[in-house]
């Protein structure tokens, strides 16, 4: 006997919303790109804050985590770090959006350009961005 399946609601009834089903992901890091100097950790997590809730509506720093960074531009050396994760849910409009996008983007070099890093992690959807190239748009 075959059975009939329904498909998922775009909305589930019971709880409502669910518009935001984009996650963009930014790792806030602890160290310079030399791993050893520090950074003003808590001024860029409370700033990656600020731009989220401003551009994208909201966001959640998770506590330090424990990561390490392979700098092949330094011969490979291994940069050992605690980032903070800011996770933001938004909607797919506002991820294509170019002045929404133009604001993260610019954050994201901002911050790799003043902690002094080599890589700034974003992850948006499904995809990692490698920002590399701080220089000003």
């Amino acid at each position: 006997m075959a059975t009939t399946r329904r498909a998922p609601s775009k909305r589930p009834t019971a709880l409502g919303g669910g518009r935001k089903r984009v996650l963009v992901v930014l790792f806030v890091p602890s160290v310079e790109r030399d791993g050893t100097t520090s950074i003003d950790q808590a001024h860029w997590v409370n700033a990656s804050l600020e731009m989220f809730g401003k551009v994208f509506g909201g966001a959640t720093a998770y506590p330090k985590a424990k990561g390490i960074w392979r700098d092949d531009e330094r011969g490979g050396a291994l940069v050992k770090d605690e980032p903070v994760v800011v996770h933001c849910y938004t909607t797919p409009a506002d991820i294509q959006d170019d002045s929404a996008l133009a604001q993260l983007g610019n954050f994201c070099r901002e911050m790799g350009r003043r902690a002094h890093q080599g890589e700034v992690g974003l992850v948006i959807g499904d995809e990692y961005f490698a920002i590399r190239d701080f220089g000003k748009e």
